[in-house]
């Protein structure tokens, strides 16, 4: 019974624990940051706000409603838009704070 209740304890531990950190809600930009590209002519991130599901997320470019399936890596958010954007990324900084690289580049915080 004492070895049943610690597998029941251990498996309970190993399926609670989440390596990724989530993310989910809104994030608006609140300053540039210098994570731009060369690549970027502009020399400015061209999203001003990011809505986070479950596994999808919407944003504004260009005027445009967009939207990219997401998956989170090592604090890292890569967001799979495809045509010219590509793959944007976005890392992690806390659970109110994310910095954009790329198109994408700026730091957002959660609304």
């Amino acid at each position: 019974m004492r070895n049943l209740l610690l597998i029941i304890s251990l498996g309970f531990l190993l399926l609670s624990c989440n390596t990724n950190p989530s993310v989910d809600g809104t994030f608006i930009k609140t300053k540039e940051n210098d994570r731009g590209t060369v690549m970027n002519v502009f020399g400015k991130g061209l999203v001003n706000s990011v809505s986070f599901g479950e596994t999808m997320c919407r944003f504004n470019y260009f005027g445009t409603q967009m939207s990219g399936k997401y998956k989170i890596e090592d604090n890292y958010i890569f967001i799979e838009v495809g045509g010219e954007l590509g793959t944007l990324t976005m890392e992690i900084i806390d659970e109110t704070t994310l910095e954009g690289e790329g198109w994408i580049s700026g730091t957002f915080e959660k609304q």
